[in-house]
C-alpha cells in the first residue's frame, strides 16, 4: 500500500543528470504528460515557461527531494546554480550567465541552441537522459565516445527541447520538432580531437576540484581561473580584434585542425555554435601552454598591451593582471612637441610621408597624438613655417 510520503515511482537522478532532464524522466515513471505531473507537484507554480535548470528555486528542490527520497544536497546538484562560485562567481536565475549557454525561452518558445547532446552516449544509456556538463560552453565534444557534441537537430535544425516530448514518444531523445531520433544520427569528428578532449578534461578536472595550480603563480581559484579562459575566448569571439587575432594564431597551429569549421561571430561566446566554440577552445588551449611565456610572446609579436587584455574587465584575477601589468604594460613616454617638429622636419628633408603612424615609430611611441590636444596638420603647419 502507497503511503503517499513518496511519488508511485521516484527514480534517482543519474551521474550528472540534469534537473529538467530528471523531471521528465520522473513524469513519464509515473505515466503522467510533464505538464500534468508539475501541475499536480506544484500547483500554480510556472515550471516551463523558464530555464528550470537555472531558476529551480528551495520550493521545487525540497519537494522533488522529499518525494523521491534523495538527499537535498543531491537534488540541488542537479541544477546550474550548483557551479556558482566554482565555474563562475554569481548566478543569474532570471539572465544570462558567464560560461552556461542560454535556451532563450519567449512566450515558452526556445530559440537559442543551449542544449547540446553527444548523441551516442544517449544511444547507450538504459534510459535515455541529458548531462549537466552539456550545457557548459566550453564543452564541445565527448571524453567517452571520442566525438563532437550536437546543438540542433541535424534534420530540422531544431533545439534540442525534449521537455516537449510527449509522453506517447518512445524516447526523449526524439526531435520535438520533427521526431529524429538522435541516438541514430551520425557526429563529427574533427582532427586532433584528442587536444579539445585533453583540454576539456583539465577544465572539468579544474570546476570538480575547485582550483588549479597556475605556472609561477601557484593555487588557484577555479572561478578565478575560468574569468581569464572566458575573456581570452570572448577577445577571440567578439570585437574589431578578433578576426585578426584569429588568423594570427592559426598561423602558428596545424591547419588541419581547421579543416571543415565554419567560424560564427556573434556578441557573446555563450550564444556560438558547438564549432565556434570548440575552435575557441583549441586557441585558448594553445594560448595557455606554457603560461606565461607563450602568451607574453605572441602578445608582443601582435601588439597586445594590457589596454586590449583587461578592457571590460572590472576586477581582473591577480594571477593574470600580475602578467599583463609586468610584462605588457608599457605606457608611451611623454613626447614634447619640439620633438614632433624636430621628428617631422626630418622625415620631410628626407622626403619620407608624413603621418600620424610614420610619426609615432619615428619617435618610438605607439600613438603620438593619442590624449594630446593637437592636430597633426597644426603640427606640420608648424614644421612647414619654421623651415
Amino acid at each position: 500500500m502507497l503511503s503517499g510520503r513518496f511519488w508511485p515511482s521516484h527514480p534517482k537522478p543519474q551521474e550528472d543528470e540534469l534537473l529538467s532532464s530528471w523531471l521528465v524522466r520522473l513524469a513519464r515513471s509515473n505515466g503522467l504528460r510533464l505538464h500534468t505531473f508539475c501541475d499536480i507537484a506544484w500547483p500554480h507554480k510556472a515550471i516551463w515557461n523558464r530555464d528550470i535548470d537555472k531558476s529551480a528555486d528551495d520550493q521545487i528542490l525540497t519537494l522533488i527531494a522529499a518525494k523521491t527520497a534523495t538527499p537535498i544536497k543531491r537534488a540541488f546538484q542537479t541544477t546550474l546554480q550548483a557551479y556558482e562560485s566554482w565555474l563562475y562567481e554569481k548566478h543569474n536565475p532570471a539572465g544570462n550567465t558567464k560560461w552556461i549557454m542560454p535556451v532563450g525561452i519567449y512566450h515558452r518558445i526556445r530559440r537559442r541552441y543551449g542544449m547540446q547532446c553527444c548523441t551516442r552516449c544517449l544511444a547507450d544509456d538504459t534510459e535515455p537522459y541529458f548531462r549537466r556538463p552539456w550545457r557548459i560552453a566550453f564543452v564541445t565534444a565527448c571524453e567517452i565516445h571520442k566525438c563532437m557534441l550536437i546543438d540542433k537537430c541535424p534534420s530540422c535544425d531544431s533545439p534540442i527541447i525534449y521537455h516537449r516530448c510527449s509522453l506517447d514518444l518512445e524516447s526523449i531523445s526524439l526531435c520535438s520538432g520533427c521526431g529524429l531520433d538522435l541516438r541514430k544520427c551520425e557526429v563529427h569528428a574533427y582532427d586532433h580531437l584528442d587536444d579539445i578532449l585533453n583540454f576539456q578534461k583539465h577544465l572539468l578536472g579544474t570546476l570538480n576540484n575547485g582550483w588549479v595550480n597556475v605556472a609561477s603563480i601557484g593555487p588557484v581559484y577555479s572561478h578565478l581561473y575560468f574569468d581569464v579562459l572566458h575573456h581570452f575566448m570572448r577577445l577571440f569571439a567578439t570585437g574589431k580584434l578578433s578576426m585578426r587575432l584569429r588568423g594570427n594564431i592559426k598561423s602558428y597551429i596545424d591547419e588541419n585542425r581547421y579543416d571543415g569549421l565554419q567560424f560564427q561571430q556573434g556578441k557573446y561566446f555563450e550564444f556560438l555554435n558547438v564549432e565556434a566554440r570548440y575552435f575557441l577552445g583549441l586557441i585558448s588551449d594553445w594560448l595557455l601552454m606554457e603560461w606565461p611565456d607563450r602568451f607574453i610572446w605572441f602578445c608582443r609579436k601582435h601588439s597586445l598591451f594590457s589596454s586590449n587584455l583587461l578592457r571590460d574587465m572590472t576586477q581582473p584575477p591577480y594571477w593574470y593582471w600580475r602578467v599583463v601589468m609586468e610584462a605588457l604594460y608599457h605606457p608611451d613616454r611623454i613626447v614634447t612637441e619640439g620633438e614632433i617638429q624636430e621628428a617631422a622636419r626630418f622625415m620631410e628633408k628626407r622626403g619620407i610621408p608624413i603621418s600620424e603612424a610614420s610619426l609615432s615609430k619615428m619617435l618610438g611611441v605607439r600613438q603620438v597624438f593619442r590624449k594630446r590636444m593637437i592636430k597633426l596638420d597644426d603640427s606640420i603647419a608648424t614644421v612647414n613655417h619654421c623651415g
